[in-house]
């Protein structure tokens, strides 16, 4: 077995036995230069406002200041131009791997925080863009096979000072319901999360995770994805920024349903 192939066999081990993997240096330097010019182009034209608000604001159709902070949904929609930048080939097929040949892209989004957000409480995505009404449910359904994954990729480096990650260990099957009080940051058994700019964090769906505050000045930013099985149940709602969408390249082009 080659380096790469078994490089690639232990992240969806990882994935399917912990929950989540990181991929270092899946970016170059000069593509987290690139989405970081464009978003802080953004978010100034914007007014530069503190990026956190604690009840919503909409700021314009596809941007908005929330409890996760300066949030950007349809990416691509706003930034056609970055799509032959947003994926990375490995990030790509290890989700493959894990998801099948025939999984897609189901929603581009970025967001942006500072140090004026508190800790960001305990939170997984079951059901991708319809995780609200799961939670309003309380409905905590059980998996045997995983159906959807979060790739992030973090344009900062994430350390104890950075706005620290923390995720919760769990195979695929575990139970999918809140181990812990949401709002405890320090989970028994929870790991930190700590990497360089330019690497991709992969969470599946069930995974919990938070974030500390940052403590350092700055912009805090990430650009994330949704890729989805074949299998799952389509969402209520959808990324339509991605049908028809023309641009990004053949491997780009390879995750949008047709």
């Amino acid at each position: 077995m080659s380096t790469h192939v078994a490089e690639l066999d232990a992240h969806v081990h990882a994935l399917r036995e912990r929950g989540f993997t990181i991929v270092p240096a899946s970016h170059s330097p000069a593509t987290v230069a690139s989405l970081r010019a464009a978003l802080t182009g953004l978010y100034q034209r914007c007014g530069a406002p503190t990026p956190y608000s604690a009840k919503g604001e909409q700021l314009g159709a596809d941007v908005q200041l929330a409890p996760t902070g300066f949030v950007v949904t349809r990416l691509l929609a706003l930034f056609p131009e970055l799509a032959s930048e947003l994926l990375s080939p490995v990030v790509v097929e290890v989700v493959r791997r894990l998801l099948g040949r025939d999984m897609h892209l189901e929603l581009t989004g970025a967001v942006l925080c500072d140090a004026a957000r508190p800790f960001f409480s305990w939170h997984n995505h079951i059901g991708g863009i319809d995780v609200e009404d799961y939670r309003a449910r309380d409905t905590w359904p059980r998996f045997g096979e995983s159906e959807r994954v979060i790739a992030v990729l973090y344009l900062d480096d994430i350390d104890a000072s950075g706005g620290e990650l923390r995720a919760y260990p769990r195979r695929i099957t575990d139970p999918t319901e809140a181990p812990h009080d949401e709002m405890s940051p320090d989970w028994p058994g929870h790991e930190k999360l700590h990497f360089a700019a330019g690497s991709t964090v992969i969470l599946e769906q069930c995974t919990w995770h938070a974030a500390m505050p940052r403590l350092t000045p700055g912009l805090r930013m990430f650009v994330g994805v949704y890729m989805t099985s074949a299998r799952a149940p389509k969402t209520e709602a959808s990324d339509d920024s991605l049908s028809g969408f023309s641009g990004g390249g053949p491997l780009l082009q390879s995750l949008l349903r047709g």
